[in-house]
């Protein structure tokens, strides 16, 4: 009896204690990414290119993914075809462009903290997010209404 209930108890720690693990030990890349899905949300839409103008900062969330927050609500995730060594660790890059905006296919270059190239890498298609409203309710994204606004 005492055996069966102490099997009892260690299967429930190992369970309660594995669900604590998973719950705790986010990626420093799945974390990034969480952060910025509390304040944007997809649209849906994509681009071939960007205008560097509508383009403010941006945000390494790993090897392939690069957030890009611009003026107003919007912000741009760029999904590289294929893993950029080095991107998150480094975290900067370099880019050169003659057309005034970034699009799929064009290269950026990793760089360390001493501006040494390390890797150049294609940039794939721009994802449109939006910023999610703050008193709680439905974004044009939500409602797929994008021409009215709320009075």
């Amino acid at each position: 009896m005492i055996v069966k209930i102490l099997s009892s108890f260690l299967v429930a720690v190992l369970i309660t204690g594995a669900a604590i693990t998973d719950d705790t030990e986010m990626s420093k890349s799945e974390k990034r990414l969480a952060k910025l899905e509390e304040d944007y949300v997809p649209t849906g839409k994509t681009r071939r290119c960007v205008s560097l103008n509508r383009l403010r900062d941006s945000i390494i969330i790993d090897d392939q993914t690069i957030f890009f927050r611009a003026p107003g609500k919007t912000a741009y995730v760029n999904r590289l075809p294929r893993k950029c060594s080095r991107l998150a660790v480094e975290e900067r890059y370099s880019y050169s462009t003659s057309i005034g905006q970034l699009c799929r296919f064009d290269l950026i270059t990793v760089l360390d903290s001493f501006g040494q190239s390390w890797n150049r890498c294609g940039l794939g298609d721009f994802e449109e997010w939006e910023k999610k409203p703050k008193d709680g309710g439905t974004s044009d994204a939500d409602t797929g209404n994008d021409d009215e606004q709320p009075e």
